[in-house]
Order: C-alpha cells, then structure tokens, then sequence
C-alpha cells in the first residue's frame, strides 16, 4: 500500500505538468533565463527519468552531455524560445522554459501537448574534455 501511495504522489506533479497550464504561467524571458542557469548545472528528466545534464556558462554557452553525445554550443532568444546552437547540428533545439521555484519546466518549441521536460539543480559541471560516449 505505501509503495502505491508513494507512487501516486510521484506521478501528481508530472500529470500536473501535462495539463493545460494557466496563463499566468509565461516563459521565462532571456533575462530571465539567464540569470536562473548561468553558472549552474541541471539534470533534464523526462516522465521516464534523468536523460541528460547540461551546464550553463557565461556568455551564453551552454555544454550538453547524455549516454549518446557531448554537444557544445550557443543559445540566443526568439521571441518566446530560447533556442540551442549546438556545433554539428543541423537546427537549433528550441524550448520555452517555465520558472517552477528551484527547478524549470521545458517544452520543446512552446508546444504544451507535448511531453514536458524538467530541469533539476546539480553538483557537477558538465564538459566534453575526453569524451567518448557510453
């Protein structure tokens, strides 16, 4: 029964995400934004777990690291996105990001019936020195 319990109130806040946010709920600007990550580390989950870290340096430079690959890159605003120039690829990866008092939630290009992901404060900083993928 505890195991149920606790299980159901890990799911509450990710099934509160997935619902229609209200509009007092804007994106962080890029002012905004900066001042919450510059400096810092946080681990990216998705409803299945922790998939990636990211460190955010001054400047805005930003080093993205998960089993797959090591990215290195720029993020700049537009309009409501802020957007991730990363070396090699292709497009940028676009995200409105939302203030949730300690941690942020992200969608991908704004898009609230997609599967958010959450941003969550870490202790390590993140570089690509000696990478060689999992």
């Amino acid at each position: 029964m505890r195991a149920l319990l606790a299980l159901t109130l890990t799911a509450l806040p990710l099934a509160a995400l997935a619902q229609d946010p209200p509009a007092s709920d804007p994106p962080l600007s890029a002012e905004d934004f900066e001042a919450f990550v510059e400096g810092k580390t946080f681990d990216t989950h998705n409803q299945t777990g922790r998939y990636g870290v990211e460190t955010f340096l001054p400047g805005r430079k930003a080093i993205w690291r998960d089993a797959e690959r090591c990215l290195e890159g720029t993020w700049r605003p537009q309009d409501d996105l802020i957007c991730f120039d990363y070396i090699g690829e292709p497009y940028p990866y676009c995200w409105t990001y939302h203030d949730r008092g300690g941690w942020l939630t992200a969608w991908l290009n704004g898009d609230r019936t997609s599967e958010p992901i959450m941003l969550y404060p870490a202790e390590e900083v993140v570089t690509c020195e000696g990478y060689f993928g999992a």
